[in-house]
């Protein structure tokens, strides 16, 4: 290695959800750390929930604003021990109950926070102020947060990587961690290729207003066409994640506000109340995107960068947090044992990343197949199957820990 070039224990491209809280916690640990972001400002800030009430109307620049992440207990609580959910918990609205039900059908099931000894199941944060509370804290930390850094090539040596920016500039590391997103720069540089699954469907995302208080109770509701999911925010305003059929894009697509409502409240029925408004309205293609590998040599893959779920339960975020909790706890015990032998610690070992991987992959794939599962076997019009299902869901209310387990998967609020 050129000792006069820059060099850093580790690199992490992508001051993502999942890059900039795994880089505040390794160099809270003692690591050397650079994040290259391809940003180039602060984010904006967004009106909370309650605002959002005061407000006439939503603009159109507020849409993927709205978007949000629902929190398993196991992600607010690394939040929490890690010092971060201070600065996120003023916008995170509290989910006191799940409920998992069959459009036309009987069957539901449904778990409290009470069951699980817990103040609330879950936590719905608005992805804007989630990343604005990471950055507010890895601001005091020695995270060397470079702003403006697009990456365009990575460079594999012997006992380091280097990372090309599109500026001129370079960095090098011993360990590399991609958090760069679905479509991953290095990912791609690296030519790891992936694997993809067309569910056939996309989701309509959007914020809806109700007449009255949602009681912090997140939905996920089945229907012919996919399903639908409600998540509570503060006030009485909900996040909507609305699955539907190709076929009904177009036509979804062109409805004025009062028609799409009108649908929305069609589709999911009166469970939550009266829907009186609706924000902004995007619609995307729904997708299982996975790398064929997780790890080279010295890099590691994480977030969107490693695999892109379908929305239903929400299970992305909550399980690339888990990689994340894992491939942090190894990197702390590598420096703090090394820190007591008083010798070097290399984080890109790739020991280390093979135990990584094979720790996270029993994980990985239950959630794989559960989505997988939810995806697929709740659509389609057979009266049998409708019934096969009603009934399925049925057995879940009555047998305690399988509703336990299903309900909190369903939503991603914990494993």
């Amino acid at each position: 290695m050129n000792d006069s070039a820059p060099v850093a224990d580790i690199v992490i491209v992508g001051a993502s959800l999942v890059g900039a809280p795994l880089a505040l916690v390794l160099a809270s640990q003692g690591w050397q750390v650079v994040l290259l972001d391809a940003e180039t400002g602060e984010i904006a800030p967004v009106p909370s929930g309650a605002e959002l009430e005061m407000a006439e109307q939503w603009d159109d620049a507020s849409a993927l604003q709205q978007r949000c992440t629902a929190l398993s207990l196991g992600t607010q609580r690394w939040f929490d021990r890690h010092g971060l959910w201070s600065a996120i918990a003023g916008d995170a609205a509290p989910i006191f109950q799940v409920s998992v039900s069959h459009k036309g059908y009987f069957g539901a099931t449904r778990l409290h926070a009470h069951e699980l000894n817990a103040d609330a199941v879950g936590y719905v944060v608005n992805n804007t102020h989630l990343a604005n509370g990471i950055l507010a804290r890895l601001a005091t930390t020695t995270v060397d947060h470079r702003r403006g850094a697009r990456v365009v090539s990575v460079a594999h040596h012997q006992d380091h990587v280097e990372v090309a920016v599109a500026d001129g500039s370079s960095v090098r590391a011993r360990l590399l961690i991609a958090a760069d997103g679905v479509g991953s720069v290095v990912r791609e540089s690296l030519g790891i290729g992936t694997t993809q699954v067309d569910y056939d469907q996309a989701a309509v995302l959007t914020m809806v207003r109700l007449a009255q208080h949602h009681q912090n109770v997140a939905y996920e509701r089945f229907t012919d066409s996919g399903p639908l999911a409600l998540l509570p925010r503060t006030g009485s305003c909900m996040n909507v994640v609305d699955c539907i059929e190709p076929s009904e894009q177009a036509a979804v697509g062109e409805l004025d506000d009062a028609a799409y409502l009108a649908r929305l409240q069609s589709r999911f029925g009166f469970r939550a109340g009266r829907f009186t408004e609706v924000g902004p309205r995007l619609i995307v293609p729904l997708v299982r995107i996975e790398a064929t590998s997780q790890v080279a040599a010295r890099t590691v893959l994480l977030g969107n960068s490693a695999r892109l779920l379908h929305p239903v339960g929400g299970q992305g975020y909550n399980l690339a947090m888990r990689d994340v909790e894992e491939l942090a706890e190894r990197l702390v015990n590598k420096i703090t044992g090394h820190k007591q032998a008083s010798s070097d610690a290399d984080p890109g070992d790739a020991q280390l990343l093979s135990e990584f991987v094979a720790a996270r992959q029993s994980d990985q794939r239950q959630v794989v197949r559960f989505t997988d599962t939810l995806a697929r076997s709740f659509r389609g019009h057979s009266a049998v199957a409708g019934h096969i299902r009603s009934a399925a869901l049925l057995g879940l209310d009555a047998i305690t820990p399988l509703r336990k387990t299903f309900a909190r998967r369903t939503m991603g609020l914990g494993r």
